[in-house]
């Protein structure tokens, strides 16, 4: 049975307040632990994870976005070393197979790893939008690798641009960008 909003007359609604049972509209709502509860309701004891500001916003930023250039790097820098190692020259067509793999591992990897830095650097705290730093942060990953072959290994670009934008790679990324936004919902 559809009431009318307790503090919108105007407004048919079938939620209500899990604490005080008033019907309450989308407009009046607060996200608790336990339901939904209106505004008056949801102030009341707000817990310490659901309380979040413009501060834990930027040191989750401040953390992630390194994070991810340091890891972009990491991965540069030894996929680089590895594809000026004399001994691939024999194998190149194998290793490129096996460095898409690893880079499907590592983009995996790193995309739960992320996850979990801004799971920590939030202390534990739920918010809708750290998932999607969360995801953010691994597709600026993603651009950081591209951009360091760009300016830093320009000689390599070419290739870059044919390897990373296979299949496979690519669902590395999706899956990266998954898991980091999943570890935080």
């Amino acid at each position: 049975m559809e009431k009318n909003c307790f503090y919108h007359k105007e407004i048919p609604t079938g939620l209500s307040c899990s604490r005080c049972n008033k019907p309450v509209c989308n407009k009046c709502t607060i996200d608790s632990l336990v339901g939904i509860k209106c505004k008056k309701c949801g102030l009341i004891g707000t817990p310490h994870i659901l309380e979040v500001n413009i501060f834990d916003y930027f040191k989750i930023l401040c953390v992630s976005l390194p994070f991810s250039l340091f890891l972009a790097f990491l991965y540069t820098l030894g996929l680089i070393m590895a594809l000026n190692n004399e001994f691939l020259g024999k194998y190149q067509e194998i290793s490129q197979t096996f460095f898409k793999i690893l880079t499907l591992i590592f983009l995996v990897a790193s995309g739960a790893s992320v996850g979990e830095v801004v799971k920590r650097v939030s202390y534990k705290k739920i918010n809708k939008f750290f998932p999607v730093i969360s995801a953010l942060s691994t597709l600026f990953l993603w651009i950081c690798i591209y951009m360091l072959f760009k300016v830093i290994y320009p000689q390599y670009l070419l290739w870059w641009e044919q390897f990373f934008y296979g299949p496979v790679p690519l669902v590395g990324l999706g899956i990266a960008i998954y898991l980091s936004y999943k570890r935080l919902k």
